[in-house]
């Protein structure tokens, strides 16, 4: 039975290949993202395995604030201490180490890096057997006018010994002299980011704060261990200062570990649309399956009259989908180091450089991929197999070959009741449930839906085929009976769009009642003529001084910054809004709503979220510990609160907070105000002119900057489409089986309408518009439900102030791209069948 089965399947070798198709591009997805991940970690383990391969010793401060994403930014280390850990036997070197912002301005006045990119890094080179750096051409800075740069950054800027460079920091701009270029260990520059390097002085005064670095790098003599010399310096180090020592293995440990964290959200956001890629291409398996057992019931029943058993039968289909499974997840492990590198040129498009040393691939990727993959098919045949084997012989040999269609109240009341507590569920995380609620909610709308999908898909299809009768005659009214006559495959095989279309739908919708929300909010607070704003990822952005230098121009009235910054809060790390209180007033309104305005928050005063305040029994007063990154705590007092409607964050407090505090704090935002009697293009190059100079930051008008504010929603929904995409090419891999399978069964049926008259341009159109009709059943569907989740999300997302928009243009344009699918899954099938000889066809028993 076995050898039959392997026989079988081999004789249809067509059904094998298109079906793999759907097994194919969901592991061949989730492969590449695995072969991404494991290239990515080997390469940035070797990387800092052989930067840190001399550091024996890693000093720096125990103080630090977390800035998510299992990233944490950290107080200084006092200069000084590089005299206590030298004279600690067994040091045999020790130099400062940093890692600050800093931009390089080219020769054409642009900056080097997009402000998308990776980040633009000042930091410390040093000629000590500690430093990291390593002299590629030229030689190490000295002095305060001289500035290395790392290969990509020299290369990409044509910069050569003894050119000027200009450089960009938290001191201003400045003009260096190149006399040096470096590699970071073996490499041009980690992950395409931009280095400015200099010595330890010029460092700590330019780009941070005179007498600090982040850190301090030691090299021992080889007469102690690792963790006997860490011991011993943490020993000679002050108690005061709070620092600590780590060995050189764990602090490389450590940083290896903040990168893979930092690129598995990327690699796990991945994975999860993989894998709805394949629960979406389970759905064409299963449906597959479904046509075929359907249409192999006179093979089973002669098989069965011949002494087979109902499991041999089963089994002789789940060999078929065996084979389908090892087929598709081999082949699709194959594809998936091809797409492996096409995210890695992805990334490097964006500015992401991978140092790549080749390719990685873990046994325990492809042990996934393969097993997912197969299990995937096998599972999704497992129901059409044991239908197959349950088929009595006598009913089956006296069967046509199409699909039984009949649908009983069982199934009704299945989807009834997963709908029921789907509602229930998504009305308790509406009203603050725990997420998780709200993913089992969503998950059993969509099992309900499906499973209701054959009782509502006939109504939907002759709804929809109504559309094509009037203008195409008999071929549309032939096309809309052909999609309704069998509601099981017709909602089978709209099943993968219907999901697609839903979470594309979903998705638009919450994106459009976002981009309205920031325009409102923008619009109703932001009282400028002029924006300058900067995406700094959370390292450096517009100095303070530059804010104030454009503040007083003679062309501005009023200019005023608004900083993010990392600080504890309490027990919480959180990003706290930093403003001007003296400036702030007439540019920005923080929708004060109780307590003092906001021109009068003092250096000590903090303004809380007024339901934040309300969540923690927070009351103006009361005083609140707020510890910076260099470990000093002030107690701010409560001197107001505002709403949520002004900003995105729970606490702003004043610049003038960070008076004697070496903590590094950085404008996003600069808004201005034109003086009176100046002309808005005047005032636009006079800011240029500062702005351009150290090469920070994009200049807009108000109008400009808020389209652009909420357009940024874009960036996001963009990846998630593009995602999503691959969903939508199985579900057109899907329509395109179940049509040619269709055309197969329908063999005498089209002979027949061909005999009496039907042109074969006529049939080629009657099956392109069933085609078209199944694709929108899944589509009108997917809005449906779509929107209804929009909804949803929308309301569970805490923020009471966003309100659900109904993305009009966005949805017609899913509509209309799901009849244009419709037509190309069609054309085909719509071929084949244009090819079905009349005489062979009618003759067929």
């Amino acid at each position: 039975m076995f050898r039959l089965a392997v026989k079988m399947t081999l004789a249809r070798a067509g059904r094998l290949v298109l079906t793999s198709l759907a097994v194919i591009l969901g592991t061949a997805f989730l492969s590449g993202t695995f072969v991404f991940r494991d290239t990515i970690n080997q390469t940035f383990d070797r990387l800092f395995s052989d930067i840190f391969r001399d550091v024996d010793a890693y000093v720096r401060s125990t103080s630090f604030v977390e800035t998510g994403f299992s990233g944490e930014q950290r107080g200084p280390t006092p200069i000084a201490v590089l005299d206590i850990v030298l004279k600690v036997p067994g040091v045999a070197a020790a130099t400062g180490d940093m890692q600050a912002f800093a931009r390089v301005i080219g020769k054409d006045g642009k900056p080097l890096g997009s402000e998308n990119g990776p980040p633009t890094f000042g930091g410390i080179a040093s000629d000590t057997a500690a430093g990291l750096w390593r002299v590629d051409e030229g030689r190490f800075p000295i002095g305060a006018s001289e500035v290395m740069l790392d290969r990509a950054t020299a290369d990409n800027g044509s910069f050569v010994i003894g050119d000027s460079v200009r450089v960009s920091a938290a001191s201003g701009s400045r003009v260096f002299t190149l006399v040096g270029v470096a590699n970071y260990g073996d490499i041009a520059s980690p992950a395409g980011a931009t280095f400015a390097l200099f010595d330890q002085p010029t460092a700590s005064e330019f780009l941070l704060r005179p007498g600090f670095v982040d850190s301090l790098l030691v090299v021992g003599d080889g007469s102690l261990g690792e963790e006997e010399l860490a011991t011993r310096i943490d020993s000679a180090l002050p108690a005061e200062l709070k620092l600590e020592t780590l060995t050189g293995a764990e602090i490389t440990a450590e940083t290896q570990g903040q990168l893979r964290d930092v690129f598995g959200f990327f690699t796990n956001f991945l994975i999860a649309f993989s894998f709805i890629a394949l629960g979406i291409g389970s759905f064409v398996i299963y449906n597959v399956f479904s046509i075929s057992a359907a249409q192999r019931q006179r093979e089973n029943a002669l098989l069965r009259a011949v002494g087979a058993h109902r499991k041999q039968v089963r089994n002789a289909q789940l060999v078929e989908a065996l084979a389908i499974g090892v087929t598709g997840s081999l082949l699709g492990f194959l594809f998936g180091i091809a797409i492996s590198q096409g995210l890695a040129r992805l990334l490097d498009a964006i500015g992401f450089e991978i140092p790549t040393l080749g390719i990685s691939i873990s046994r325990e990727s492809f042990s996934t991929t393969f097993i997912v993959g197969v299990l995937t098919v096998v599972i999704a045949a497992l129901l059409p197999a044991r239908r197959a084997g349950r088929v009595p012989p006598v009913e089956a040999l006296s069967a046509s070959a199409i699909e039984m269609v009949a649908y009983g109240r069982k199934r009704i009341i299945i989807a009834v009741a997963l709908l029921v507590v789907a509602v229930v569920a998504l009305v308790a995380a509406v009203n603050d449930a725990p997420f998780e609620v709200l993913g089992i909610g969503v998950l059993l709308l969509f099992g309900g839906v499906l499973t209701l999908g054959p009782v509502i898909a006939r109504p939907v299809a002759l709804s929809v085929g109504s559309l094509i009768v009037r203008p195409r005659g008999v071929t549309g009214s032939v096309a809309r009976l052909n999609a309704a006559r069998n509601p099981k495959r017709t909602s089978r095989t709209a099943a993968p769009v219907l999901i697609g279309v839903a979470l594309v739908t979903a998705f638009t919708a919450l994106a459009s009642s976002v981009r309205t929300e920031i325009r409102s909010r923008i619009g109703d607070t932001f009282r400028g003529d002029i924006a300058l704003s900067v995406d700094a990822r959370g390292l450096g952005g517009i100095p303070w001084s530059v804010t104030d230098q454009i503040g007083g121009l003679p062309e501005v009235q009023d200019a005023t910054g608004v900083s993010f910054t990392p600080l504890r809060v309490g027990d919480e790390s959180r990003f706290v809004v930093v403003v001007n209180p003296r400036t702030i007033g007439d540019l920005f309104d923080l929708r004060i709503s109780e307590g003092a305005a906001q021109v009068d928050l003092s250096a000590r005063g903090l303004f809380v979220e007024q339901q934040k305040a309300l969540e923690d029994g927070i009351e103006i007063g009361d005083q609140l510990p707020i510890s910076t990154v260099d470990g000093q705590t002030v107690a701010a007092t409560v001197e107001g609160f505002f709403t949520t409607e002004a900003i995105f964050g729970n606490y702003v407090i004043s610049r003038e907070f960070f008076a004697g505090i070496t903590t590094a704090v950085f404008d996003s935002f600069v808004y201005v105000t034109k003086a009176e009697g100046v002309s808005l293009n005047d005032a636009l190059a006079a800011v240029a002119a500062v702005s351009s100079d150290i090469g920070i930051g994009t200049l807009q008008t108000r109008d400009e900057y808020i389209d652009s504010q909420s357009g940024q929603v874009n960036q996001l929904l963009s990846l998630i489409y593009a995602l999503l995409g691959l969903s939508i090419i199985i579900a057109i891999v899907g329509i395109i089986i179940t049509l040619l399978l269709s055309v197969f069964e329908r063999r005498r049926e089209i002979g027949l309408l061909r005999a009496v008259g039907m042109t074969k341009s006529q049939v080629g159109e009657t099956v392109a518009w069933e085609s078209v009709v199944t694709s929108l059943v899944g589509a009108v569907t997917g809005v449906v439900l779509g929107l209804g989740l929009g909804l949803v999300i929308v309301l569970t997302s805490g923020d009471e102030l966003i309100g659900f928009t109904v993305p009009v243009g966005g949805t017609a344009a899913i509509l209309v791209l799901s009849f244009v699918l419709g037509i190309v899954a069609s054309l085909y099938p719509a071929w084949r069948a244009t090819r079905v000889n009349v005489v062979e066809a009618i003759a067929t028993t």
